[in-house]
């Protein structure tokens, strides 16, 4: 995804937030389908970020109180998904293979991206605010900086959570082994392209299973046991003028 993007810098120490934001053309790519509309929706927000950051800045010299401008309930970026019309993107998918239709030529499959937050709502969070991340809702008890990185309630292995820069004004949560959290865009249906490539990692990342469209068949029927199921943490759809052209499944440890 393309757009302009401030480069926020954030310093965190005695508690006051100084931000800097200067202007500049970036490209970022991220796993997830946006509408035409929801692109300029990207570079809208972007554009807020930047503001949100002068506000900030303007209030600082106008002694405006801090908790005036940030929200308490502080929730994933929005986003939207078109789960008939899908653009040209790639997007983690969850799937099995009795999702594949090879009779009608068809994949059904959930898509996911990863949870962003928008840079400069968890730069002013505060003790005491309600923080949404992976679909859970946690009352923020305890905020430590660690290298860059933001502990809220002692990380997630305590019920909490962990937040790191994912750039372009953003942070993401992390998780287990540092995983991303995702969120659930939505349930398609797509016809397979006969230009589809196949690169499966699952048993073996040195050494990936591929198959093109011509062995479709072929690659499911040697599919058994836990291989039958495809997870978004490890599996990536692409789409290319409406039709799933490449499904790449990486291992995971």
């Amino acid at each position: 995804m393309k757009g302009l993007w401030g480069y926020i810098m954030i310093n965190r120490k005695k508690g006051i937030l100084s931000i800097i934001a200067i202007a500049v053309m970036a490209s970022m790519t991220l796993t997830a389908c946006f509408s035409e509309r929801a692109q300029d929706e990207d570079i809208d927000g972007a554009m807020k970020i930047l503001g949100r950051a002068q506000e900030k800045e303007n209030a600082q010299t106008q002694n405006i109180p801090e908790e005036d401008l940030h929200s308490s309930y502080i929730e994933p970026l929005g986003m939207e998904y078109d789960t008939v019309s899908v653009p040209d993107c790639t997007v983690n998918a969850l799937f099995n293979v009795k999702d594949f239709d090879t009779e009608a030529g068809t994949l059904t499959f959930t898509a996911y991206t990863e949870e962003l937050f928008d840079a400069v709502e968890i730069g002013l969070m505060q003790i005491g605010d309600t923080l949404k991340i992976g679909g859970s809702e946690i009352v923020v008890e305890s905020i430590q900086d660690v290298n860059g990185d933001l502990i809220v309630n002692g990380g997630f292995e305590e019920g909490g959570a962990e937040l790191t820069s994912a750039g372009g004004g953003t942070y993401k949560a992390r998780s287990m082994d540092n995983y991303p959290t995702y969120i659930e865009l939505g349930r398609s249906t797509l016809p397979i392209s006969e230009e589809l490539t196949i690169s499966d990692s699952y048993k073996d990342a040195a050494s990936p299973k591929t198959a093109t469209y011509e062995e479709l068949q072929d690659y499911l029927d040697g599919l058994d046991g836990a291989s039958d199921s495809f997870n978004y943490v490890s599996t990536t759809v692409m789409v290319d003028k409406g039709k799933v052209v490449d499904i790449t499944r990486n291992w995971v440890p």
